[in-house]
């Protein structure tokens, strides 16, 4: 295993691109423009695909990253969305602002040697092609069990 952290090393963390600040400062796009298919997959290569999935441990919905990543590196951006939707019915949302640094990137093993796999730019990737392409696949929605919640909210005095 040292020897594969050490060669999937040799390639840093693919940065993402953003707007630069004399551009953004004159509109309210998002800063960073997100990756393109060459460059999510460069990252996604740079994943061990860690059979005990020390990441997902890490993530609060427990999204089967290792799978979602191995997706990408096949260049299956749709289906890689929809592993994450498996799990996760907002990975554009949380793509953005889950933090990943502090969950799922500070398992990755890749982390131990250098630059954990930016995840969350992944995550974030594989939303954004689903929405620009089209091809949107929702996951099937679990058979009702039967169990009823209730929510009780009380009102604020006046």
């Amino acid at each position: 295993m040292e020897t594969m952290i050490a060669e999937k090393k040799t390639t840093p963390r693919v940065g993402m691109r953003e707007q630069p600040p004399l551009v953004r400062a004159k509109n309210f796009l998002e800063v960073p423009n997100g990756y393109t298919q060459d460059e999510a997959v460069e990252e996604a290569s740079r994943c061990l695909s860690c059979k005990s999935g020390p990441c997902r441990q890490g993530c609060p919905v427990e999204v089967d990253i290792p799978a979602f990543i191995a997706l990408i590196k096949e260049r299956k951006f749709l289906e890689a969305c929809y592993k994450v939707k498996e799990r996760n019915a907002l990975p554009a949302v949380c793509g953005r602002v889950c933090p990943q640094e502090i969950q799922c990137e500070s398992r990755c093993l890749m982390g131990k040697k250098g630059a954990s796999v930016a995840i969350g730019n992944l995550e974030r990737f594989v939303a954004d092609y689903e929405s620009n392409n089209g091809g949107m696949m929702i996951p099937e929605r679990p058979k009702p069990t039967g169990i009823k919640v209730a929510v009780i909210v009380q009102a604020p005095e006046v």
